[in-house]
């Protein structure tokens, strides 16, 4: 019988030796990139990084931060009191002392504005975090809690929600008195049932998770699990839509200041600078124009904010880059 013997040459070996080195090589130097590797970038970073994408709301950003720090230096910036009368200057038009002209007691439209944009942006605060305050609460307890709780939270949202808004706020306002306070409460009574239904809508999903299943499996408390899973993930669209409801609050104080229900005489906001400028705009036209002006522009400023909000963290909840 013959045997065969197989032999390796020594340049086989070396061959082997050397594939083996470069395989056990690359496993390290992998290992080594990935330890070197960046760490991941943060939830908030990546949001901060969308956000400034959208130029539009970076802008929208920019306005409504110039507006607050004008309200806050107001009495720096304004050229004269804003509540000082002079007879022999009613109604003047833009120009010279005047830049923006002045009102029908003689008074300087540009520091009634810059003071104005305090109680405008205050109201438009104030009013946002009362709604924030009433419908949060409710909104978590009917979507998580849902049965009977759910169908008497909403039977009593859906009954303040049939009633037209300002007529709501005028009957709230009759109850309570006048005045920039008072105002903004039944800003905040009127909105609230909105925050209600929007946080009742994003819980009623949040509940099903499978996250919350486990924690009513393994005995959490009711409350506990709301205070540390469902209300942090229900905030970012709370966020968007408080800001979008800043310009909403806004815009009901300035109603409410037109009919005289708001900041009284002789405090200054924007809508009683309108509502006055209303019962002169045939003698002075461009006296509407700068308080409508600045409503607008602030307006428009938050709900361009609300949208940029919406959009950065929408994709940050579709896990988009």
């Amino acid at each position: 019988m013959t045997h065969t013997t197989t032999t390796s040459s020594p340049d086989s070996a070396t061959t082997c030796g050397d594939a083996a080195w470069e395989r056990l090589n690359a496993t390290y130097v992998d290992a080594a990139e990935e330890t070197s590797a960046a760490p991941p970038v943060s939830a908030k970073r990546r949001f901060l990084r969308r956000f400034l994408r959208s130029r539009v709301a970076v802008v929208a950003l920019l306005v409504l931060l110039l507006g607050a720090a004008a309200a806050v230096f107001a009495p720096a910036l304004a050229p004269v009191d804003p509540l000082a009368q002079d007879l022999g200057k009613v109604l003047r038009p833009p120009g010279g002392e005047n830049l923006l002209g002045t009102d029908e007691l003689g008074r300087d439209v540009l520091s009634r504005l810059l003071f104005g944009a305090r109680v405008s942006l205050l109201a438009a605060v104030e009013g946002t975090a009362i709604a924030l305050l009433l419908g949060v609460l409710p909104g978590l307890a009917a979507g998580y809690l849902g049965r009977r709780v759910d169908r008497i939270i909403m039977l009593f949202t859906d009954a303040l929600m049939s009633y037209p808004a300002i007529i709501l706020a005028i009957a709230i306002i009759g109850a309570i008195g006048p005045g920039l306070t008072n105002a903004m409460l039944a800003v905040g009574i009127i909105t609230a049932p909105r925050v209600v239904r929007l946080v009742r809508g994003v819980v009623l999903g949040i509940r099903e998770e499978t996250y919350i299943e486990a924690s009513r499996t393994i005995g959490t408390p009711t409350a506990r699990i709301i205070v540390r899973h469902v209300l942090p993930n229900a905030l970012a669209p709370v966020i968007v839509f408080g800001s979008i409801m800043a310009g909403q609050a806004m815009l009901i104080e300035a109603g409410l200041s037109f009919l005289g229900l708001g900041v009284q005489p002789p405090d200054a906001s924007w809508g009683s600078m309108l509502g006055t400028a209303f019962r002169y705009v045939s003698r002075s036209p461009t006296l509407i124009v700068f308080p409508g002006l600045a409503i607008a522009v602030t307006v428009l400023a938050f709900n361009v904010l609300g949208d940029g909000l919406r959009d950065s963290l929408g994709r940050e909840n579709r896990g988009e880059r």
